[in-house]
This record gives structure tokens, sequence and C-alpha cells, in this order.
């Protein structure tokens, strides 16, 4: 057994297509099938059911891909040990994050990062959150960006605090008229008054309001959903309902209209995000150092 078969029907049984899983390995169907077959031969067994459409692993290859997965895993630790004791920093980091978040803070850590290690290569995979955990959890990401949930922290996984992010009421200027006597706070209980743009359900970002709303008893009138906070945001600024984003979207969007931002008390914690199991190793560890000190720096809500 080499650690090629092994990438090879993790690939089959991750597409369930072996057209798929061919060109995401970019060598030939045809290729694949045979290495698939004699990997079979050398094993005794069937690793996939072709009666089913798609095809599906038999117990045989759950078995297999289950031990594939800790065989790779370890594999990438030893490698990672290694680099870290000989000091020769190469290799690649695979990073998890949402769109926006992407476009916010990557920009930011990776001219730092790549200063102290150039011959790292950093390969970002966009996604929701619960895709993101799933390819963390069977490591196809070795890390993972993004808002600590408030609850139903998996047990699997370690949370490191990078900084803290408000978010924020946003409305086109005029429309609010509950706010505080400095202008800069809405009471929660006003929310349902607006009708809401805000993101799908899926999205961490989603699973904070929905705890809002159920924790300080509103009932939203939600207007329209939005994979992108974006999108919400630049919803709310036509003056057509609000919106509720961290404060990183209120940089990324640029509406044209004038818009207010508004504080409802809320904030959470932005992580970098690992599997217990996983080697954090020297650069992994300046990684995080990086965006502690880039975004502890910078503002997390409104300037008051």
């Amino acid at each position: 057994m080499e650690f090629r078969q092994l990438q090879y029907i993790m690939a089959v049984a991750k597409y369930r297509n072996v057209t798929k899983a061919a060109d995401s390995l970019y060598i030939s169907q045809s290729a694949l099938s045979h290495y698939i077959k004699n990997a079979e031969d050398e094993l005794g067994v069937k690793l996939f059911d072709r009666s089913t459409n798609p095809i599906s692993l038999t117990r045989a290859g759950e078995c297999y891909m289950e031990s594939a997965r800790r065989i790779l895993i370890e594999n990438e630790r030893l490698t990672n040990e290694l680099r870290d004791l000989t000091n020769h920093m190469s290799g690649k980091l695979t990073i998890g994050t949402s769109n926006d978040r992407c476009s916010y803070m990557i920009p930011k850590l990776l001219p730092a990062f790549y200063a102290r290690y150039p011959h790292i290569n950093i390969n970002v995979v966009i996604g929701g959150g619960q895709i993101l955990s799933e390819k963390l959890r069977t490591g196809e990401l070795d890390v993972m960006i993004l808002p600590t949930p408030y609850q139903n922290h998996d047990p699997a996984f370690v949370y490191e605090k990078m900084y803290t992010e408000e978010l924020l009421f946003v409305a086109k200027e005029g429309v609010v008229d509950e706010k505080d006597r400095n202008g800069r706070s809405i009471k929660t209980k006003a929310i349902e008054k607006y009708p809401l743009f805000i993101q799908t359900q899926g999205h961490i970002n989603r699973d904070f309001i929905d705890r809002l709303f159920r924790t300080q008893r509103i009932r939203p009138v939600i207007k329209q959903e939005f994979n992108s906070n974006i999108s919400c945001f630049r919803m709310a600024a036509t003056g057509e309902g609000a919106t509720i984003v961290p404060f990183m979207t209120t940089q990324l969007a640029y509406p044209g209209q004038k818009v207010e931002l508004f504080s409802i008390g809320t904030t959470w914690d932005v992580s970098i995000i690992f599997r217990k199991d996983y080697y954090l190793g020297i650069p992994e560890q300046e990684l995080i150092k990086i965006g502690r000190d880039i975004f502890s720096k910078e503002l997390i809500s409104p300037e008051r």
C-alpha cells in the first residue's frame, strides 16, 4: 500500500464518480479505474459498489476509508514535526474560510506570513461553515478561520481566538428612528420594526442572528435571504430594509448610499480552528500570532 493509492481511493469516495475523481487528480479515467481494480485485487475485497448510482462504498470500503484518513493525517503530522525539527520551512498550508472573510482577512494575513515563510504555499478554500467543518474533519483542510460558534463546539476541534468583532445593525441613513441618545445603538426589540435582509441557513452569521432572535424574543420580518453578507449590506443601503452583519462587512461593501451603523450589543470571536489531532507547528502558530497582531490593532466596531 502506498500514499498515492490512499489518495486515489479517497478521491473516488469523495466524488462518488470515477470521472470527477480522475479530473481532480489530473489523471485519466481509465488509469484511475485500473488503479482501483488493482488495489481491490491486492486487498482481496471490493471497495466500491458499482451497481449504485452514484457509486458507493462497501462496508470494506468504509473501513478502508477510516484507516486511510488516519494514515494520511499521521503522515501529515510527521511531515510537519520533521519540518520544525530541521527548520526546513517548506510545504503547504490549506486554510478554509468564507468568501467575505477571505476578502477581508487573507490580503492582510498572507503578506506578513510570506515574509517569514516564503517557501510555504498557502491554499485557500472558500465555503460555508458546515461544509468547511466537514472538510476540516476529514483532513482536506489544515485550519479554518471563522467565528467561534456560541454553542455546539465540535469536541474534535480546537478554537484559538484571534480577535473579537461586533455585529452591527445596518440601515440607510434616516430609516431608523429608535436610536439611543448618542445615536450609536438601538434596542434589540426595535429590530422587529424593520424588514431584514439576512444570510441563508447554514452560515455562522445566520446562526448568531437566529440565537439573538431567540434569546431576545424577537419576531423578525425576513424580507429576503442571501448567501453573502455584502449582498445583505448593499440591499439594506437601498432603504428597502435593514440587515445585521459583522463589522468586517462594512469595510468590504461600498454601496454608494449613506448608511448608519448601530450597536445591538452582540459580538463574536473570530478564531483559527483546527483538529485536536492536528500538529500545530511553528508556521501555523506564527499565523495565529500574525492574525492577533494585525486585527487586535484594527477597528472591530464603528468609531465612537
